[in-house]
Formats: structure tokens, sequence, C-alpha cells
């Protein structure tokens, strides 16, 4: 399944982590909203490694939302990504 992966995370060494571990996972849209193709198994470990990655963090927003393939067709964008779309293989 598709996810879509935002955050809003103030303090900028645990922003830093975030970005630093998504970019092994997913592909980058803007700078604070990822995208990835995964199996329940693997976002639920993503959504761990984010929780322990924030911990410290005062206030953090995180937010993994699940798009259907129906829903995928569906999807608007103007303008271009920050990274182009590619196949992530998560190990």
């Amino acid at each position: 399944m598709k996810y879509i992966i935002c955050y809003d995370i103030k303090e900028d060494r645990i922003r830093s982590r975030i970005v630093k571990y998504l970019e092994d996972r997913a592909f980058r849209i803007q700078f604070s909203v990822f995208s990835c193709k995964c199996n329940n198994k693997e976002i639920k470990n993503i959504w761990q490694e984010l929780l322990r990655i924030t911990e410290d963090a005062k206030n953090p927003l995180l937010l993994i939302i699940p798009v259907c393939k129906a829903c995928d067709s569906d999807i608007l964008m103007h303008g271009k990504p920050l990274e182009e779309d590619r196949n992530v293989i998560i190990v």
C-alpha cells in the first residue's frame, strides 16, 4: 500500500534525524512530506522508529496516511516533487 508521511518538528536535530531516516525509506514530495509503498509490518516499523526519534521533541506532529489504489489515482498535484518517484526497498 502507498502511504503519505508528514511531520512538523521544531527541533533541528530531531528533524534532521527524521529526514535522514525517511530519505532511506521513501521519496520526498515536499520538505516535510514523504511517500512510500510498503506493507503493514513495514509501516508499523517506520511508525515505531519515528516515535522513538521524536520522543524528546516538544509538541511533535507525525502523520501517516494510507492511500488506497483508487484514492491514489484521484490525487491532484501541481508542481514537481522534490524527488522523482522511485521504487524504494525497505529492509
